[in-house]
């Protein structure tokens, strides 16, 4: 379940080629002509079959899920479009809630409920991750004491990228106007000193495949794309990212980490349904064929629930 454009799923459906008996690809929020859905309800529980040209699929304990990033139903100009795309992702949705499936990678409404920051830092420190001091506040004297604490080594972050351009990561110091912090709560960071290099660990079940992210800008996302490489994370780096993906009750998820030249890992955020294909690209780490063999052959342990 991904837009129509999306060449990170694009990626995955390639790796699944024949290992998978039928392979449906399909956007809910731009749903086609061609696919028929027919789910009924009977004897309390529903029976539902997806249907696409000469291509079907019976969403049973034999079937799997990815719902990557389908096209949002606001994202359409049209009145009518927009609730055309609503009733079809709340149905499809609706039913392959109602399934008794063997995988989802990952459940939408579980990654609505752990993308906010705070769920996130409070996961990442039951598992025993380094966290930079943050603050989430609208309070100008708060901001203001905790940039002193910090000695002007203070980040803020946008918690979301809606409704505005792309904001990147900035420095805050004391010079600053903080007075326009009143009215909206910002996300504030500690800077961490010393850095080496950002990395990203990405996990697939129980799969860990991390690289280093070489740069000289305050965020990484500013940075060339070509600047990756293949790196084997700590051992007690790469089992704590595998339980605070299954503690979120994910299967899949991207980790950011900054880590200093002394070697300590810090935690910056998990980018639950995070990009992939760049690092696939540049460093030749199979992510995607990860993804596709969970998608074949199951979890080999199941993700536990979300604690929040």
């Amino acid at each position: 379940m991904a837009a129509e454009d999306d060449l990170t799923a694009d990626l995955v459906v390639d790796r699944l080629g024949g290992h998978a008996a039928v392979v449906l690809r399909l956007d809910p929020g731009r749903m086609r002509e061609d696919l028929s859905v027919v789910g009924r309800l009977d004897r309390n529980r529903w029976n539902t079959r997806l249907c696409q040209g000469d291509r079907s699929v019976v969403l049973d304990g034999g079937c799997a899920v990815y719902w990557r990033k389908p096209t949002r139903p606001e994202a359409h100009p049209g009145a009518d479009e927009r609730w055309r795309a609503h009733e079809n992702t709340t149905a499809l949705l609706g039913l392959l809630k109602a399934a008794r499936l063997r995988v989802w990678v990952d459940d939408p409404t579980v990654v609505a409920a752990v993308r906010s920051k705070p769920a996130q830092l409070a996961a990442a420190a039951r598992v025993g991750f380094t966290v930079p001091d943050t603050l989430l506040t609208s309070d100008p004297d708060a901001v203001r004491t905790f940039v002193a604490a910090h000695r002007d080594r203070v980040v803020v972050k946008a918690q979301t990228q809606r409704h505005t351009t792309f904001i990147p990561t900035t420095r805050l110091r004391a010079s600053d106007n903080q007075a326009a912090i009143a009215g909206t709560v910002h996300y504030l960071q500690a800077l961490v000193e010393d850095r080496a290099f950002d990395a990203r660990v990405t996990v697939v079940g129980d799969r860990v495949f991390a690289a280093a992210i070489a740069h000289d800008e305050l965020d990484c996302r500013d940075a060339p794309v070509d600047h990756h490489e293949a790196i084997t994370a700590p051992g007690h780096i790469a089992r704590a990212c595998v339980e605070h993906v299954r503690d979120l009750g994910l299967a899949y998820s991207a980790l950011d980490f900054v880590v200093d030249r002394r070697g300590v890992w810090h935690y910056l955020e998990t980018n639950v349904v995070g990009e992939f294909g760049a690092i696939e690209t540049y460093t030749g780490l199979p992510i995607s064929a990860a993804i596709a063999r969970l998608l074949v052959h199951g979890p080999t342990t199941p993700p536990e629930p979300a604690r929040m």
